[in-house]
């Protein structure tokens, strides 16, 4: 089919110079997170509350203190991927949305355009926006929604960018979110009203030194919109719920143009479907509102360190046994990374650490913590220390350079057996590549279950994965320089990660973390619950407008 006069075609598409771009990409920090050693506790002067219950100045964006657990950052230059040309849209109706729209609106020709919302995954880079709408509010959500309609383009919202499987892309029309990132927090009645678009960061800087906290993510530049719409899991979630347990409305800009405001009573389906079931597939939400946790004044934090595959082996299998039974205060994580191969071999080669925090007492968490002790750890950590202090040093992570990643999870239902904890291990110590930058690592993170996210029924929100002690994620990563067969042999390779475990784990895998090689991955993200999702999506999106490769589909 030929263009009508003055439609920009896909061969005019992306020839504004793309690869500029690219050293402005944020990629997913719990994605590229390092087994590194401690040096232990460290001690700041922490800021309170002014007189007047609001956050003191010091609690500015970009305020938080950078991590004292350094994660990888990687620093090589990349190259960019071959493109892949957005639709076609007419120049006038391109022209017509820039009349109409108090943000700026860019097309494939625009000098801007090439470094405006980007994938953070450089794997996506290909796939370009034919429209950019650049929103600074609501109203102009509307008025692109309703643009979109009227000239059949399809949308995908941008906000934090860090989809990981680049679901935050499309050829159609862009939704730039990014300038709606107010957040405010009520220290009186404990609840915080954030923005479509504010970041994980955001949240913090608002809440830090307060009594009270929002169970939010493990990186800082992720949106907080998109965590709570897929649930919503941290290094909090264990002693405090999801993230989207928290969420009591949210306001949504529905394919029709209208604006609903969603909670229990109304739109109690929508409202339902927000705590769990993506972004990007029944509306733009705008705003959300929450209800805040009560923070503790102290946690015991800790954090353990081992070397080779044998104690990496038994180190997670300990993660995986005390998972099952471990009280609400104990949230855990651990990772077992390939590193370059040295004299000892490749199981030498293997850095692995288990850390957290515990809500409770040193002694307590002496008692818990007994079965890493007694294996011996290289380095090690246990320390009381203040609550804020370890959430601006420890667990805010940096936005690493950009680079490209394939995670697939998989949720447990009980212990593994032993000797398939093993077979994970053995795997890892074969991993094809074990660069400083492209390599493979296991997650065990054992802070998505337990009795506060269990009291939540698995159908009481649109977040299914309830009851599941652990979450596996094997993890490659690999510079944008590499060639392509260093990607594809660390994806077969964490594909046969899952292989090992998939007779005794149920399909199950969490929908923030996307995979677009998951088979049937509707199912594996919301299991009893897409029926439901589809009528949802059925009734607020019946012409799917808001759509991606994983996005949940109309009812036929």
């Amino acid at each position: 089919m030929t263009p009508p006069p003055g439609a920009l075609s896909r061969r005019q598409a992306l020839q504004v110079g793309a690869g500029a771009a690219v050293t402005g990409l944020l990629a997913a920090c719990t994605s590229t997170d390092t087994p590194a050693a401690t040096s232990g506790p460290t001690s700041t002067a922490g800021a309170g509350v002014s007189s007047s219950g609001s956050t003191p100045s010091s609690a500015s964006p970009g305020s938080v203190t950078p991590s004292a657990d350094p994660e990888w950052v990687p620093g090589t230059p990349l190259t960019t991927p071959a493109s892949t040309p957005p639709a076609d849209v007419p120049a006038a109706a391109i022209q017509d949305l820039r009349s109409r729209l108090s943000g700026n609106v860019l097309s494939p020709l625009d000098a801007s355009y090439p470094f405006t919302a980007l994938s953070s995954n450089t794997r996506y880079l290909d796939l370009r926006p034919a429209v950019i709408a650049r929103c600074k509010n609501e109203a102009d959500v509307v008025t692109a929604v309703n643009w979109a309609r009227v000239n059949g383009v399809t949308i995908a919202p941008y906000g934090g960018g860090h989809s990981y499987a680049g679901l935050s892309s499309t050829s159609g029309l862009l939704l730039d979110i990014r300038a709606m990132n107010d957040v405010t927090v009520d220290l009186a009645a404990a609840t915080a009203t954030v923005a479509a678009a504010a970041l994980n960061g955001d949240v913090l800087d608002k809440t830090v030194n307060t009594p009270f906290l929002l169970p939010g993510g493990t990186c800082l530049g992720v949106g907080t919109g998109g965590l709570v719409l897929g649930g919503g899991i941290g290094y909090n979630t264990h002693w405090a719920g999801l993230t989207c347990d928290h969420l009591t409305s949210t306001r949504v800009v529905l394919a029709s143009g209208e604006v609903v405001e969603a909670d229990a009573g109304q739109h109690a389906d929508l409202f339902w479907a927000c705590r769990g079931g993506t972004g990007g597939n029944f509306g733009l939400n705008t705003s959300f509102r929450f209800q805040l946790v009560q923070a503790p004044q102290t946690v015991v934090y800790f954090r353990y360190d081992y070397r080779g595959a044998d104690a990496a082996t038994a180190m997670l299998a300990a993660v995986d046994s005390l998972a099952q039974t471990a009280p609400a205060g104990l949230n855990l994580s651990s990772c077992a990374q390939a590193t370059p191969v040295g004299s000892g071999g490749p199981r030498e080669a293997i850095d692995a650490f288990v850390r957290g925090q515990y809500v409770g007492t040193l002694d307590e968490a002496r008692d818990l913590l007994a079965p890493f002790v007694a294996l011996s750890p290289a380095k090690s950590a246990l320390a009381e220390r203040p609550f804020w202090e370890v959430q601006q040093q420890v667990w805010p992570s940096a936005n690493p350079t950009p680079h490209s990643w394939g995670d697939w999870s998989r949720y447990t239902r009980e212990a593994m057996p032993q000797d398939r904890v093993a077979k994970m291990v053995d795997l890892l110590s074969e991993c094809p590549v074990r660069t400083d930058n492209s390599n493979g690592a296991l997650w065990f993170l054992g802070w998505v279950g337990g009795d506060v996210v269990g009291k939540i029924g698995r159908t009481d929100t649109a977040y299914v994965h309830r009851g599941s002690p652990l979450l596996l994620r094997p993890t490659p990563v690999w510079e944008t320089s590499d060639p392509s067969s260093v990607g594809q042999d660390l994806l077969d390779w964490t594909a046969a990660q899952i292989a090992i475990v998939a007779d005794i784990t149920p399909d199950e895998s969490y929908q923030n973390f996307p995979n677009r090689l998951i088979p049937n991955p509707l199912q594996q993200y919301f299991g009893e619950n897409l029926d439901r999702l589809i009528g949802v999506k059925t009734t607020y999106d019946p012409d799917n407008l808001f759509t991606n490769e994983q996005g949940i589909p109309v009812r036929s």
